[in-house]
């Protein structure tokens, strides 16, 4: 009796993990609050669901998720020496998300895989349309305004999205097999995407999007002909110019930012948007000097870096004093963790991106997530933030699903 009561049991218990990975793709660009049900759904059912040893021979040798738990465990420890262990736990209890990684690589079968990310895209997309709507002035959504068209979050999170949408549409595009209609289509959607990418103001998803399109550019190009490279090429600078004189909103954000780095680097004033984030840079180094290797624990580097002003940088005190973060994930990382922390988020990248598969748009996808946070973390810390360590976490457990099953599958046929 106890097993068809299995049998029955496990397609469902798939099925209903399958779907709320589905839900919750579809709910990171266009709804918050559906994001953590959906998210607190797959923690309760993959602990309770009764396959948890399954789940464990699964993920046996999966290194990104020993990655992941002593990034965890190593900002557990540090709340032994952090100077607001309390602070330093409610900081800690995001990084809960990361556990998204595994229990989605293990429970997430192919066909919902492709679901997920199919609703993510074309939900991005929608989202995009609503941010039209606010940017024309025909909508108002929320808080946002022609100035800031964000429909449904801050604007630095929703860069970070729309560039990692986009490039995730750019590289279906590129990399599978489809009618020209249907990648006329997609290419359409990805354009709309980069549209809304750049009529909004977060500067760090538009840095992350020109950098990572130049990787996926760079892996896409590797085995083709010097004659398509440099069409690519020349047709990706020519829509690149074509965005930087179509959409002012570019051209006032680089000079923006011109201003604030001269302002900053020359003339020493530090309100700027930029110029504060050099003088926090400054601060954050101070205070890393001083515990360089384990950093002051989970939650205490603002204190640190308060203490640092007061004492040591008055100059800075009007501009960042109020500062609840640093606005930079490394210099968070390495003032909370020192080299320990940095070296442990290091290794959770090299995981994501290391292991070599053979259906290379999987290979490209690992990539570009990896660059797009990499270069966000210059401008935001991006694993402090609800929606984007979601983000993040969701498709590192997509792109590791695929990775297992084609491990499971060389296994296989060798044992054969």
């Amino acid at each position: 009796m106890a097993e068809p009561e299995a049998t029955e049991t496990e397609p469902s218990l798939e099925t209903s993990l399958g779907w709320l990975a589905v839900v919750l793709a579809v709910s990171l660009p266009l709804y918050r609050p559906w994001v953590t049900l959906a998210t607190t759904a797959i923690f309760v059912l993959w602990i309770i669901g009764g396959r948890l040893r399954s789940y464990a021979t699964r993920l046996k040798g999966h290194r990104l998720t020993l990655a992941v738990l002593c990034f965890i465990g190593l900002n557990i420890i540090s709340l032994l020496w952090s100077s607001d262990p309390a602070a330093g736990f409610r900081y800690l209890t995001k990084y809960r998300y990361l556990l998204l990684i595994p229990m989605v690589a293990t429970a997430a079968k192919p066909i919902y895989r492709r679901y997920a990310v199919n609703a993510f895209e074309l939900a991005a997309g929608a989202s995009v349309v609503l941010s039209l709507g606010v940017y024309v002035d025909l909508l108002r959504i929320r808080d946002s305004h022609p100035g800031n068209p964000s429909p449904v979050m801050a604007h630095l999170d929703y860069g970070l999205l729309l560039a990692l949408a986009a490039l995730l549409i750019l590289a279906r595009v590129l990399y599978t097999e489809m009618p020209v209609l249907r990648r006329t289509a997609w290419s359409g959607l990805a354009m709309l995407v980069i549209v809304g990418l750049f009529i909004n103001i977060g500067r760090a998803g538009q840095l992350a999007f020109v950098g990572g399109l130049a990787v996926l550019l760079i892996h896409w190009m590797i085995d083709r002909s010097i004659r398509i490279r440099v069409a690519i090429v020349v047709g990706t600078l020519l829509t690149l110019v074509a965005l930087w004189f179509a959409l002012p909103t570019i051209q006032t954000r680089v000079q923006q930012s011109r201003s604030d780095l001269t302002a900053a680097l020359v003339h020493h004033r530090y309100d700027g948007n930029l110029g504060g984030r050099v003088a926090a840079f400054v601060v954050a180094r101070d205070v890393f000097r001083e515990n360089p290797l384990f950093g002051t624990g989970v939650g205490g580097n603002m204190g640190a870096f308060r203490t640092a002003i007061d004492t040591r940088f008055p100059q800075f005190k009007p501009s960042i004093y109020w500062y609840p973060h640093l606005h930079n994930q490394y210099t968070q990382i390495a003032t909370e963790l020192g080299l320990a922390g940095l070296i442990a988020v290091a290794w959770i990248f090299w995981e994501l991106i290391r292991v070599p598969d053979r259906r290379r748009e999987l290979d490209a996808a690992a990539l570009v997530l990896a660059t797009v946070y990499l270069l966000g973390f210059l401008g935001e810390p991006y694993f402090h933030k609800q929606i984007t360590l979601v983000l993040f976490s969701l498709f590192a457990g997509l792109i590791s699903a695929e990775q297992l099953d084609t491990q499971g599958s060389a296994t296989l046929s060798t044992e054969s």
